[in-house]
């Protein structure tokens, strides 16, 4: 029994007999050694060797199990053999074993046609080409065809065509052209074949090479200066382009600019009603007062008028003929930035002391029932129209300011009573003045039964200055009480908690999708009370209209009588970095307002 091996022939895998491998590989060897003084011996043996593979592997299709010693003898016998191949095609010799073998194989080695698309002779694709040699027809007439239909078929004969170059292989060895012609596959007409290629771009690069050489001898020379000619020429116009389209952009971008200029100063002035009475609560009467105004027409002034001059210079072409105006302009705009510098420090220098009232204003109340005091909001009710600034936070009237900057702290008691304790403070330039406004400071409490209604915000006098007022509102709460806070104020004031001035928020556990939270109070401080620990009616009571209506006016300073022999309370460390921001936050306040005054 004879052994079957794999092997790889032209990248085709083919099961055959190690005895029949033998032969083969001899046969090729004497292949090799007879074309190797050809021209394009080893695209002739590649040829040959790609032709066998794909009878081979017909064979194997058609269910042969292997290649034998037969099947490689009727190769050599229809293909010819070296020693055969000077005699004529169709000469037999040999014995019946080898005329048997062929006669098995011939429906695999006889000439027949096989569609490809021609590499060659193609304009496109091959496919007209492919079909003139395969039905041996010039292809200027399937060209025709092609064309008509593409015409007549409204596009047919174009997807017709394209559907075949792309169905259809092209003939890339020369087994598949001479298929491709019709001829039959043997020694001689492969040799013929490659040969005739390798002629045939023999020619071509000959052909080529004359005619570059031709070009260079005669009109290279002209032609390359021309070419330089017109790559510099090209190259100059795409600078000017560039320079062009850059230059439009920055004229655009300077008109925009001026637009919005002039519409700021157009919206100053209309809005100048709601920003003058912040120049007023931010600025001194002496000579803060005196240069806000020259510091912002030159600061916002002079790039105005500028920007203006270099549109019209541009749009009339009037070249700028002396330097005068412009060092002039310059040095005016100087004098505002130094102007505006000065008016910065200045108003910072005011925020720089700070005054806490020594001892909390304690507020009576009345012990609530059931030991669990509600806090809301009380209710806004403002007799006169008012000017909102700062997103509310601080609201003019005629008479009185309304500053929105109203803290709450939640503590322990150390007695087994609510106690509630208002706290007032404020900025100055020294002590004494920090502690007249925050003396000046009007913030009064109400209550109703168990419901304690702190105000949206306190009030201080039309004719004041702000310097970061504020009060501190501490409620301390006995142990095992409650307190509930309301969405309002949750919403609307700023909590601290444990001295640390911070938001309440989910960190804390408040549930948002409640209109209250209830504060249980414990030996260790105070912890949430959750929803389903609550009774019916403690939940999310519905809002009360009957709450006391603050109108905010201000009716003088504090709530109680001034007190004596008050000493300024130190700073820890956390009131100076208090201090700071509070102190940034003014400045940034200041030069927002200046940047809008100016546009007035």
């Amino acid at each position: 029994m004879k052994k079957i091996i794999n092997i790889n022939l032209s990248s085709r895998l083919i099961p055959i007999e190690d005895s029949a491998y033998e032969i083969l590989r001899q046969y090729l060897d004497s292949l090799r050694r007879y074309f190797s003084k050809e021209e394009g011996a080893e695209e002739i043996v590649g040829d040959i060797e790609s032709r066998i593979a794909e009878i081979f592997q017909d064979k194997i299709r058609k269910g042969a199990h292997c290649i034998t010693d037969e099947d490689v003898q009727a190769i050599k016998t229809s293909m010819g053999t070296p020693e055969q191949f000077v005699e004529e095609d169709g000469d037999t010799t040999g014995s019946s074993h080898h005329k048997s073998a062929s006669e098995s194989f011939a429906p695999y080695i006889r000439p027949r046609k096989r569609f490809y698309r021609d590499p060659d002779g193609k304009v496109l694709g091959g496919v007209c080409s492919g079909l003139g040699a395969y039905f041996n027809v010039d292809p200027l007439v399937f060209r025709i065809i092609f064309a008509i239909a593409a015409i007549g078929l409204w596009g047919g004969g174009i997807l017709l065509y394209f559907i075949l170059w792309f169905a259809t292989p092209e003939a890339n060895t020369a087994a598949e052209k001479l298929e491709m012609r019709g001829e039959r596959v043997d020694l001689n007409n492969i040799k013929a074949t490659v040969q005739e290629e390798m002629n045939t771009f023999r020619s071509r690069m000959e052909r080529m090479g004359d005619d570059v050489r031709n070009f260079s001898e005669g009109r290279g020379k002209q032609y390359g200066r021309d070419a330089g000619t017109a790559i510099e020429g090209f190259f100059k116009g795409l600078a000017n382009v560039i320079v062009f389209i850059a230059k439009g952009f920055f004229l655009f971008l300077a008109v925009v600019i001026l637009f919005v200029l002039v519409v700021g100063l157009i919206m100053s002035a209309v809005f100048s009603a709601v920003l003058i009475p912040v120049k007023d609560l931010l600025l001194d009467n002496g000579v803060q007062t005196m240069l806000f105004w020259p510091a912002l027409a030159l600061l916002v002034g002079i790039p105005i008028l500028s920007l203006v001059a270099f549109l019209i210079r541009k749009m009339t072409g009037i070249k700028q003929q002396n330097r005068f105006a412009g060092y002039t302009l310059g040095f005016f705009w100087l004098m505002g930035v130094v102007f505006s510098v000065w008016l910065s420090v200045s108003l910072a220098q005011d925020f720089k002391a700070r005054y806490n009232t020594p001892e909390p204003e304690i507020v009576n109340i009345v012990q609530p029932e059931k030991g669990r005091l509600i806090v809301k909001k009380a209710r806004t009710v403002l007799e006169m129209e008012e000017i909102n600034l700062f997103d509310g936070n601080l609201r003019v009237l005629d008479d009185t300011v309304i500053i929105d900057d109203i803290r709450i702290q939640v503590l322990k008691s150390e007695t087994d009573s609510f106690e509630v304790e208002v706290e007032r403070s404020s900025r100055g330039k020294n002590w004494r003045q920090a502690e007249e406004l925050a003396r000046e400071i009007y913030f009064g409490l109400e209550q109703k039964d168990s419901v304690l209604y702190i105000p949206s915000g306190f009030s201080i006098p039309r004719n004041s200055k702000y310097r970061n007022q504020k009060v501190t509102v501490r409620i301390r709460v006995p142990v095992g009480k409650h307190i509930v806070i309301d969405r309002e104020v949750r919403h609307h004031y700023s909590f601290i908690r444990n001295w640390r001035e911070e938001w309440w928020d989910d960190r804390y556990n408040w549930d948002r999708n409640n209109d209250q939270i209830d504060i249980r109070m414990t030996p260790d401080g105070w912890e949430r009370k959750d929803l389903h620990e609550r009774k019916p009616e403690e939940r999310n009571t519905p809002a009360d209209t009957t709450a006391p209506r603050n109108e905010y006016r201000y009716r003088g300073p504090g709530t109680r009588p001034e007190q004596q022999n008050t000493t300024p309370v130190e700073d820890s460390s956390r009131k100076d970095a208090e201090d700071k921001k509070s102190l940034t936050l003014a400045v940034a306040s200041f030069m927002f307002q200046n940047t809008f005054e100016k546009l007035n």
